[in-house]
């Protein structure tokens, strides 16, 4: 499976819903055997965790590093 590259705006709509869709399972299955506030802290950092290491876009390189790769290639 390819994970899309996502922009940091995509990737807290997808946390979002993941937290709610998980908690909602963890709701409907686990409720009985144990609290929701587990289901709660562990589906936030998992969504914290899909905010901050989430796939990112490729970033385009700046004109000073073309200028960098330039210089390094005249050197030669």
């Amino acid at each position: 499976m390819i994970i899309p590259r996502l922009k940091l705006s995509d990737r807290i709509t997808w946390a979002v819903l993941l937290w709610i869709f998980l908690n909602l399972l963890w709701l409907r299955f686990i409720d009985a055997f144990i609290p929701l506030w587990v289901g709660t802290i562990l589906f936030t950092a998992a969504a914290a965790a899909l905010i901050a290491f989430g796939p990112r876009p490729v970033e385009a390189p700046d004109d000073e590093d073309e200028a960098a790769v330039a210089a390094k290639g005249e050197g030669r």
